[in-house]
């Protein structure tokens, strides 16, 4: 199989399982902005469903890392190295939230209202901290686009750019509290996840292509 096809159903099934984790929470999840007693009641309902987001996130993060590691081989050097740095940043920064959720699930019925809402404030702060990794993903690539001899087209170089700002914004969400600009609400995983899938869409395009043509340019067995 080619190591174009390899990529694309890797990202696929990567992207599932990021969108499957969200579907497996519901709609009725809590929020930074839920009291401590919600918390722990909604803990306390929906275990199975906090530990189903765990292990989609596991496996999320290991799809994400060998997308990672798949389009890094075909960028030159540092821009490779930076790309893969914010990809296993991101990664990371998944299986942490996402532990944090598990413990929360472990017995909820044993879990202090107040300690509980702390621990998931905490675990909500993933939103803007993983913003340093996505802007070093998206500005590996825009680094490419200005080269002099740019080796990605001019619609993902702004592509590019369009990422890397609207993440470098997002990093506000570390003082917000409410509604719109809240840690982990609405801009960190709605807005940012929808350009974010755009984007990821443009470099897995962009990735296939060199790979398509590094297998035309091997010589035949």
């Amino acid at each position: 199989m080619k190591a174009a096809h390899l990529l694309v159903i890797n990202i696929l099934i990567t992207a599932a399982l990021y969108v499957g984790s969200f579907v497996a929470l519901g709609e009725s999840l809590p929020t930074i902005n839920s009291s401590g007693v919600d918390i722990v009641e909604w803990f306390t309902s929906n275990g199975v469903r906090a530990r189903t987001y765990t292990w989609t996130a596991a496996l999320f993060s290991m799809g994400l890392a060998i997308f990672g590691g798949q389009v890094a081989a075909v960028m030159p050097k540092p821009n490779s190295y930076i790309f893969l740095a914010g990809v296993l940043g991101f990664a990371i920064t998944a299986q942490v939230q996402a532990w944090f959720w598990a413990g929360l699930a472990f017995d909820p019925q044993a879990l202090n209202p107040a300690a509980a809402r702390t621990v998931f404030v905490m675990a909500a702060f993933w939103g803007p901290l993983v913003n340093g990794s996505t802007t070093a993903m998206a500005i590996a690539f825009v680094a490419l686009g200005f080269r002099a001899s740019p080796i990605i087209p001019n619609w993902l170089t702004w592509l590019s750019i369009l990422f890397f700002l609207e993440q470098a914004i997002e990093t506000i969400t570390v003082f917000g509290k409410t509604g719109f600009i809240a840690p982990g609400g609405t801009m960190n995983v709605y807005l940012g996840g929808a350009i974010g899938f755009l984007w990821v869409g443009g470099v897995v395009y962009w990735a296939g292509q060199q790979m398509d043509a590094a297998d035309e340019s091997q010589p035949a067995a």
